[in-house]
C-alpha cells in the first residue's frame, strides 16, 4: 500500500517521516522523531538537543526547567529552579543551596563578628581557642605568647604589663573610645613610631608608663618602638569628643616628643559610623579621593619608601599592606604621614582628617571647597609660610588629577615612578 503524502510531516530537523513516527512539540512547534522526543517541566516535550541548549536538570525536581527559570548551586555545581530558594556566603561571592553549604567541608557557618549567621569558605576564617568557634580572619587576633588565634583581644595571656614595651603587634584590639559612634560620626587611631621612649625605652619589658589615649607599647622593626592610640572619636572644631581627645593628647606630649628618625612614621586609621554613607572601607577611601590628594602633597617624600611604594593609585584590585593607603575591611589606613614629633602637629593631622572625612562623606564639596575649608589648618601645618602652602596645593591639584583620572605629571612623576 502507498503511504499518502498527507501522512507524512517534516521533522525539527527538516526530515521526512510518517506522522505515526513523530511528536508534536508545542514548544518548538514542529514534529519531533519519536526517539528523539524529551519531557521537560511542566509536561511539554521538545528534542533534545534543543533541550540540552535552553534546559538545565534540576536538582530539586530532578526535571528539566528552561535555563533562564533557574540558578547555578556554585558549591554543588548543580542547577536549582526557580522554586528553590538559594543561600549566598559572606559578602555574597558564592550562590548555593543551603544543603550544598552545609555538606561540603570547604565551608564553616560562623555566628558572630563581620560574619555574622553567614557561610565563610574556609580559607577565610579561623578557630579562636577563647570561644571555640570559627570566626572570620578579620576578628581573629593572634597572640604572639602562645601562637594561637583569640576572639576577645582581653582573653588573650599576655607576656609584659600595658604601661611597658610588648613585642610587635600586642596592641591589634585597642580599646574603643567611641563605642558605637556615640561620641562622634568618625573615629580615628594613631600610631606613634619613635626611635626610642624617655629614659632609652627600647626594649620588651622596659617600662614606659600609664597614659589615657594609649592603648600600650609595642616593638617596631621599622624604626623601634612605637605608641598605639585607643580607637578615638573624631569631632569637629566645637565638639566635646576633640576637646576630651586634645586634653589626652597634651598629658602624652612626652611621648610625642620623644626621638625620631627618618624611618618613622605616623600611620592613621580611620573609620565611619553610618554605612549608608559608604559600602565598605573601599568604598570609603573612593570618596576621599579628591581630599587625600592633599595628603599625598603633604607627605609626597614618603611615596619614594618601599613600605608606601605599591598600589598609589588605590586601586580595590590591587590594595595591599604596603601602600599609602591601605583598606582593612571597613577601615581605611593611611600609612603615608611622617613621623610624629609633637602634640600640636599631630592636633593639626586630627583636625585635618575630619576636614577629609566630612567634607568627602556627610556633606560632599567640591575639590576647590575642600581646599578652602582646610587652608587654614596647612598654613598652620607651615607655620603661616603662605608661599609654602601654594607651593603644597599646586602639587596637591597633580596628585588629584593622578589619583582621579590616572595621569601622572612631569611634577609628581618622581613619586609615582620610583620602583
Amino acid at each position: 500500500m502507498v503511504t499518502e503524502d498527507k501522512d507524512m510531516v517534516y521533522t525539527n530537523e527538516q526530515c521526512l517521516y510518517h506522522k505515526d513516527d513523530c511528536t508534536w512539540s508545542e514548544i518548538q512547534e514542529t514534529f519531533i522523531l519519536n526517539d528523539d522526543v524529551r519531557t521537560v517541566y511542566g509536561g511539554g516535550v521538545v528534542a533534545q538537543c534543543y533541550r540540552d541548549s535552553n534546559y538545565q536538570l534540576c536538582e530539586d525536581t530532578n526535571e528539566y526547567h528552561l535555563t533562564d527559570e533557574t540558578w547555578y548551586d556554585e558549591v554543588a555545581q548543580v542547577y536549582y529552579s526557580d522554586n528553590a530558594s538559594s543561600t549566598e556566603s559572606f559578602c555574597g561571592e558564592v550562590e548555593a543551596h543551603e544543603d550544598s553549604f552545609e555538606n561540603d567541608y570547604d565551608w564553616v557557618w560562623v555566628q558572630r563578628g563581620i560574619a555574622e549567621d553567614h557561610w565563610v569558605h574556609q580559607d577565610d576564617v579561623y578557630r579562636c581557642v577563647d570561644i571555640d568557634e570559627y570566626v572570620h580572619s578579620d576578628d581573629a587576633n593572634f597572640c604572639e605568647v602562645d601562637e594561637e588565634n583569640y576572639y576577645d583581644c582581653d582573653n588573650m595571656p599576655c607576656e609584659s604589663e600595658p604601661d611597658c614595651i610588648r613585642n610587635y603587634h600586642s596592641n591589634k584590639c585597642p580599646t574603643d573610645l567611641n563605642y558605637n559612634y556615640t561620641s562622634s560620626l568618625f573615629s580615628i587611631g594613631f600610631e606613634v613610631e619613635k626611635t626610642e621612649f624617655m629614659n632609652g625605652a627600647d626594649n620588651e619589658g622596659d617600662y614606659v608608663g600609664t597614659y589615657d589615649i594609649f592603648e600600650g607599647f609595642e616593638t617596631d622593626s621599622s624604626c623601634g618602638v612605637e605608641a598605639v592610640t585607643k580607637i578615638l572619636p573624631l569631632g569637629g572644631p566645637r565638639s566635646e569628643a576633640r576637646k576630651r581627645v586634645f586634653k589626652m593628647m597634651d598629658d602624652a606630649s612626652d611621648i610625642m616628643e620623644c626621638p625620631t628618625d627618618s624611618s618613622c612614621g605616623g600611620h592613621m586609621t580611620v573609620s565611619c559610623k553610618d554605612m549608608q554613607l559608604h559600602e565598605d572601607g573601599y568604598d570609603m577611601a573612593n570618596r576621599m579621593r579628591g581630599a587625600m590628594s592633599l595628603i599625598y602633597a603633604l607627605y609626597r617624600y614618603r611615596l619614594k619608601r618601599s613600605y608606601c611604594s605599591n598600589n598609589k593609585g588605590i586601586k580595590k584590585e590591587s590594595n595591599t599592606k604596603y601602600s599609602p593607603v591601605n583598606i582593612k575591611g571597613k577601615l581605611v589606613e593611611l600609612r603615608l604621614p611622617s613621623r610624629i614629633t609633637s602634640v600640636k602637629q599631630l592636633k593639626l593631622r586630627y583636625d585635618l582628617m575630619y576636614k577629609v572625612m566630612y567634607y568627602s562623606l556627610v556633606k560632599p564639596v567640591s575639590y576647590t571647597v575642600f581646599m578652602q575649608k582646610v587652608r587654614h589648618i596647612v598654613l598652620k601645618m607651615y607655620n603661616g609660610d603662605n608661599d609654602k602652602v601654594e607651593m603644597i596645593y599646586s602639587i596637591s591639584n597633580e596628585f588629584r588629577k593622578y589619583l582621579i583620572n590616572d595621569e601622572v605629571s612631569p611634577t609628581i612623576e618622581q613619586y609615582i615612578n620610583n620602583d
